[in-house]
C-alpha cells in the first residue's frame, strides 16, 4: 500500500488550521448570538418602557378625542433620534394621529414588537412596539412606536473583527503545531518513503532507515529495516546459488551422461549376456535334444521309449522358456519390426486351432474356433505376430483349463468415427472354462516375469513372460489387450487391433425357410458353433446328446451333423427300416479316423468335416446339401495330412564343423542315422583346409568357433570355389544362436539350423539340397504299376507294396526279430501323422510346409517299398517347389491320399503274411 506522505503532511497542516478557525468561529458565533440577544432584549424593554410612558401622556388627550393635544403630546416624543414615527389608533383601528415619516416606516417595519427575537434584531434595521392607551380599565386606543436600530449591527461588526484577529492568530499558532507534529510523526514516514524509492531504484538492500522514536511509526522502520534483512539474506542465497548453478547443470549433466552411458552398457551387456546365455544353454540342449529324439525313434522297451520322450519333451519346455525371454529381450530393445501384408483372419484362427489341437484332444479339452460373419476376408497386418499373440493366449488357456472347452474367436468391433472407409477394428479373444483370475489380479498378469499368484508357477509353470510379449506385441500393432475373468468359472482374453480392409467379408448363402439340423457330436463348444453358423445361414439347429430317444428329433430333418459313434447307432436304426425320412447325414471325425471310411462305403454317411471346424469348411459343406452334390467316397481324398520322419540318404559326404564335442557327436550319429558320411572339424580353419582338400556334398557350419567362426570360414569358402571355378556346395548354418537377421545369407550360407534341433528337422534341411536314396526317375516307373482306384477296393498288397524292398529287409533280420515286420508297424504308426501335416500345409496354403511333408511322406514309404505312395509324394513335393498353386496341388494330394490309404489297408494282410514266412 503506498504511502503518499506529502498529501498526509498538508492534510494534517490543514487539519489543525481547520480545527483552529471552527473553534474561533463557534467562539465568535455563540458571541454574537449572545450580543444581539442581550440587544434585543434591552432595545424592547426600553421601547416598551417609552412606549407605556408616551400612551400615559396622551391617554386624557385621546380620551376627549382631542387630537391637536394629542399631536402636540407626540411631538414631544418626536424629539428623540431613534424614534422616526408615531402613530394613535382607536378601538376599531382607525387612525386617530399620527406623527412622523410614513414612508420610512413601512419600509423599515417588517415585524411587529411580538415578533421580536435576536435573530430578528440582528437582520432588521428597525423594531416597533405597540401598547394599549387605558383609561381607567378600559383600553380606548393604541399607540405604535417605530424606532431605528442601526447600532447593532455596528457592534457586531467589531466582534467579527475582534474574532477575525483572534482566528489569525490561532491559525498561526495551528501552523506552528502541525510543524511541531509534523517532524515528529511525517518526518520518519518522508525518510522511510526517500529509503524505500532508493532501494526501489537501486536495487541495494544495503540501505536502511533510520529508527529516531520508539512509538508505532519507529515499528513501522524496524519492520521495514527487518523485510530488508531478509531480502538481503535470500538475495545473497541466490547469487550464491545461481553462480553454483552452472557447475551444478554441468554436473547433473555429466550424471545423466554417465547414467545414460550406463544403461546402455547394460541394455548392451544384457543383450549380450542374453546371446551368450542362449549359445551356452542351447549348446548342451542340442546334445541332449537331438539323443533323445534319435533315443526315441530306436526299438526300445515302452518303458525306456517313454523315459526318452519325457526327457524329449521337457527339453522342449526349456527351449519355450528361453524363446520366450529372447522375444522378450528383443521387444525391450526396441528391434520388433512389424510387416503390412494381406492378412486372411479366418485362416490365422483356424491354423492355430490346428496347432493346438492334439494337445487339446489329449486333455480331453473341447478347441473350437468362432469366425464372425462380418470379419473381413482380408485385411493388413503382420501374420506372424498375430499368430504368435493368438497361440500364446490358447496355449494359456489350455494350460490353466482342466476340464470344459477353449474357443479362439474373431470379430469385427465398431470404427470410430471419421476413420477412413477400409478402416476397421479386429477383435480376436480366447474363451475358457479353466481356474479363472481375480479381479485384483488381473491388471498385474500383463506385466513382465508375473503370474496371477506364486502358485501358478509351481502348479503350471512358465516364465510369466507369455503375456508380457503379447501385450508388447498389441501395442506395437497400435492395439490393446485385455482380460475379463471370474475365479472358477474361466477367464476370456481379447486383443483389439486396428487395421484396414482388403476384401470385405464373404456373402454368406442363406437357406430355404424352414430347413432344419440335427447336431449330436462330442464336445458341446464346438456343436454350438455349428449351430451357429447355421444359424448364420437360417438353418434352424438341435443338439442332442445321443441316439437313443430322439426319433422324433430326426423326422423331417434336412441334414444331421454327428459323430462316428452316432451314425452307427442311426445304421442300426437304418438297416432295421424305422428310418422314414432320409436327411443329409455328415459325419464330423478328426483327421485319421478310419471309422469314416468304413460308414461312406456303407452309405451310412453321405460326406465327412474334418475337425477342428472352420467357417469355410462348414459353409461349403451346407453349400453342397443345398445343391444337393455331397461327395460321397470323394470324400476321402480330401482328408489327408503330414509330418516329417527321418529320410534316408544315399551316403553323401558332409564336413561338420563345431567346437564341442557334445555337439560334434550328436551331428555324428544324426548324420550317421540319417545314412550319411559324415567328416567333423573342430573349428572354421579346419573346416576351410578340409573344404579345399576334399569334396563334399554339403557343409554343416556351427557359427561360433574359436580361431575362425562359421561366417568367415564360409567366406573363405566361396573365395576358393570362385577362385578355382567349382560348383559352389550348400552350406547351412548350424547354431544355437537365434537369427534375427540375414547374417548368414550375406556370407553365403544356403540355409540354417537352429539348435537344439530334432533328427526330422536336420533330415528335412538336407533334405531341401540332397537327394534321397531313391531317385525321381525310378518312383516315377513304380507310379506306373500302381492302380490308384480305391472305390474297386482294391486291398492286395503286391499292388500297395514293393515286395522286393520287403524281401530285402526281411533279409536284414536279426536275434529273431524281422526287420519288415517291424518297419511296417513303424510305417502304420508315423504315416497318419505325416499325412496331418501334409494336409494341414495344403489347407495353409504352405509350398514350403507342403514340400517339406511330402518329402517326408515320401521317405517313409521309400524304406517300406510303398511305391505308389512314395511316387505321389514325390510328385507333390516336385510341384510344390515349383511354385504350383492351391489348384494343382489339391488334386495331386487327394491321389496321395488315396495311395495312402490303399497302403494302410494292405497292411494286416502283409504283415500277417510276412509273419508267417519268418515262421
Amino acid at each position: 500500500m503506498p504511502i503518499r506522505t506529502k498529501s498526509m503532511r498538508s492534510r494534517l497542516t490543514a487539519l489543525v488550521i481547520v480545527a483552529i478557525f471552527g473553534a474561533v468561529a463557534v467562539a465568535t458565533a455563540s458571541s454574537v448570538w449572545r450580543e444581539a440577544a442581550q440587544f434585543g432584549a434591552g432595545n424592547r424593554a426600553d421601547l416598551f418602557a417609552s412606549a407605556n410612558v408616551f400612551a400615559s401622556a396622551i391617554s386624557e388627550h385621546v380620551e376627549n378625542g382631542d387630537k391637536a393635544g394629542t399631536l402636540n403630546a407626540l411631538r414631544a416624543i418626536s424629539y428623540i433620534p431613534s424614534i422616526d414615527y408615531v402613530r394613535v389608533e382607536g378601538i376599531e383601528g382607525e387612525l386617530f394621529a399620527e406623527l412622523g415619516d410614513t414612508q420610512s416606516a413601512e419600509k423599515y417595519t417588517q415585524r411587529t414588537i411580538s415578533e421580536n427575537s435576536p435573530l430578528a434584531f440582528f437582520t432588521a434595521q428597525s423594531a416597533s412596539a405597540s401598547v394599549p392607551i387605558v383609561v381607567g380599565d378600559e383600553t380606548i386606543a393604541t399607540l405604535t412606536l417605530h424606532a431605528k436600530t442601526g447600532s447593532l449591527s455596528g457592534r457586531i461588526g467589531l466582534l467579527l473583527y475582534d474574532a477575525l484577529v483572534a482566528a489569525v492568530f490561532a491559525g498561526g499558532i495551528g501552523v506552528l503545531i502541525a510543524l511541531k507534529m509534523q517532524r515528529a510523526i511525517t518526518d520518519p514516514i518522508l525518510s522511510l518513503v526517500k529509503v524505500m524509492k532508493r532501494v526501489r531504484e537501486s536495487g541495494d538492500f544495503s540501505v536502511r532507515a533510520e529508527q529516531v522514536e520508539d512509538d508505532e511509526t519507529g515499528q513501522l522502520v524496524e519492520t521495514f529495516n527487518t523485510m530488508l534483512d531478509h531480502i538481503q539474506e535470500r538475495d545473497a542465497r541466490l547469487h550464491e546459488h545461481q553462480s553454483n548453478l552452472k557447475k551444478i547443470v554441468e554436473q547433473r549433466t555429466q550424471q545423466l551422461r554417465n547414467a545414460k552411458e550406463s544403461a546402455e552398457a547394460a541394455n548392451m551387456a544384457k543383450s549380450e549376456f542374453l546371446a551368450t546365455m542362449s549359445h551356452e544353454i542351447r549348446t548342451p540342449m542340442n546334445g541332449m535334444l537331438a539323443m533323445a529324439d534319435m533315443l526315441s525313434k530306436a526299438q526300445l522297451a515302452p518303458r525306456y521309449k517313454r523315459y526318452a520322450e519325457v526327457i524329449a519333451k521337457s527339453g522342449q519346455s526349456l527351449l519355450a522358456i528361453i524363446n520366450d525371454i529372447l522375444d522378450f529381450s528383443k521387444i525391450e530393445a526396441g528391434r520388433l519390426e512389424l510387416e503390412r501384408i494381406p492378412v486372411r483372419p479366418s485362416e490365422i484362427v483356424d491354423e492355430v486351432v490346428s496347432l493346438f489341437w492334439e494337445r487339446a484332444a489329449s486333455k480331453n479339452i473341447d478347441l473350437t474356433a468362432y469366425v464372425s460373419p462380418d470379419a473381413p476376408e482380408e485385411v493388413e497386418g503382420d501374420p506372424v505376430r498375430i499368430s504368435q499373440v493368438l497361440s500364446n493366449l490358447v496355449n494359456n488357456a489350455l494350460k490353466f483349463t482342466e476340464a470344459g472347452h477353449v474357443i479362439v474367436a474373431v470379430r469385427t468391433r465398431n470404427s470410430k468415427a471419421g476413420e477412413a472407409a477400409n478402416a476397421c477394428t479386429l477383435e480376436f479373444s480366447v474363451s475358457d472354462t479353466g481356474v479363472g483370475i481375480e479381479q485384483a489380479k488381473q491388471a498385474a498378469i500383463f506385466e513382465a516375469f508375473s503370474q496371477a499368484d506364486q502358485t501358478t508357477t509351481r502348479r503350471f509353470g512358465g516364465t510369466g513372460l507369455g503375456l508380457a510379449i503379447c501385450s508388447r506385441l498389441v501395442e506395437a500393432m497400435d492395439g490393446e489387450i485385455g482380460v475379463t475373468s471370474k475365479p472358477g468359472e474361466g477367464s476370456r482374453f481379447f486383443f483389439k487391433m486396428p487395421t484396414s480392409t482388403i476384401k470385405p467379408p464373404r456373402a454368406i448363402r442363406r437357406a430355404e425357410p424352414g430347413k432344419r439340423a440335427v447336431i449330436s457330436i462330442g464336445g458341446g463348444a464346438t456343436a454350438k458353433i455349428l449351430a451357429r453358423y447355421l444359424g448364420e445361414m437360417g438353418v434352424t439347429s438341435n443338439i442332442v446328446d445321443t441316439y437313443e430317444g430322439m426319433g422324433s428329433q430326426l423326422a423331417f430333418a434336412d441334414m444331421v451333423f454327428g459323430s462316428a459313434e452316432f451314425f452307427k447307432s442311426y445304421q442300426k436304426v437304418t438297416d432295421n427300416g424305422k428310418a422314414q425320412w432320409i436327411p443329409a447325414r455328415i459325419c464330423i471325425c478328426e483327421l485319421g479316423d478310419t471309422a469314416p471310411d468304413r460308414l461312406l462305403e456303407a452309405g451310412v454317411v453321405e460326406d465327412i468335416l474334418l475337425a477342428p471346424l472352420s467357417r469355410s469348411e462348414v459353409v461349403d459343406q451346407v453349400g453342397r446339401i443345398f445343391d444337393n452334390k455331397l461327395r460321397g467316397m470323394s470324400a476321402l481324398q480330401g482328408a489327408s495330412a503330414p509330418d516329417a520322419t527321418s529320410t534316408q540318404f544315399n551316403g553323401q559326404r558332409v564336413l561338420a564343423a563345431d567346437d564341442s564335442a557334445v555337439n560334434r557327436e550328436v551331428v555324428k550319429e544324426a548324420l550317421a542315422k540319417l545314412n550319411l558320411d559324415v567328416c567333423l572339424v573342430v573349428n572354421g580353419r579346419e573346416a576351410v583346409e578340409r573344404a579345399q582338400a576334399e569334396s563334399f556334398d554339403l557343409i554343416l557350419m556351427d557359427c561360433s568357433m574359436p580361431e575362425m567362426d562359421g561366417f568367415e570360414a564360409t567366406q573363405a569358402i566361396r573365395v576358393f570355389e570362385k577362385r578355382s571355378k567349382k560348383n559352389p556346395v550348400p552350406i547351412v548354418a548350424l547354431s544355437a544362436h537365434v537369427f534375427d537377421n540375414e547374417n548368414w545369407r550375406q556370407c553365403g550360407m544356403n540355409d540354417y539350423i537352429t539348435k537344439p534341433f530334432t533328427l526330422d528337422t536336420l533330415a528335412s534341411i538336407i533334405g531341401r539340397y540332397l537327394k534321397p536314396s531313391q531317385s525321381a526317375s525310378t518312383l516315377r516307373e513304380l507310379t506306373a504299376e500302381v492302380a490308384p482306384s480305391v472305390e474297386a477296393g482294391v486291398t492286395g498288397s503286391d499292388q500297395a507294396f514293393d515286395r522286393n524292398v520287403l524281401d530285402q529287409l526281411s533279409a536284414m533280420r536279426s536275434s529273431g526279430d524281422d526287420l519288415a515286420v517291424r518297419t511296417l508297424r513303424l510305417f502304420e504308426e508315423h504315416t497318419k501323422d505325416a499325412m496331418r501335416k501334409l494336409a494341414d500345409a495344403l489347407r495353409a496354403g504352405d509350398n514350403e510346409a507342403i514340400a517339406m511333408a511330402a518329402h517326408a511322406l515320401k521317405s517313409m514309404s521309400l524304406n517300406v517299398g510303398a511305391s505308389g505312395l512314395s511316387a505321389a509324394c514325390d510328385t507333390v513335393e516336385s510341384h510344390a517347389r515349383k511354385g504350383a498353386t492351391q489348384s494343382v496341388l489339391s488334386p495331386l494330394c487327394k491321389n496321395a491320399a488315396v495311395e495312402f490309404r490303399k497302403a494302410h489297408k494292405a497292411l494286416p494282410a502283409l504283415i500277417d503274411e510276412l509273419k508267417k514266412s519268418a515262421a
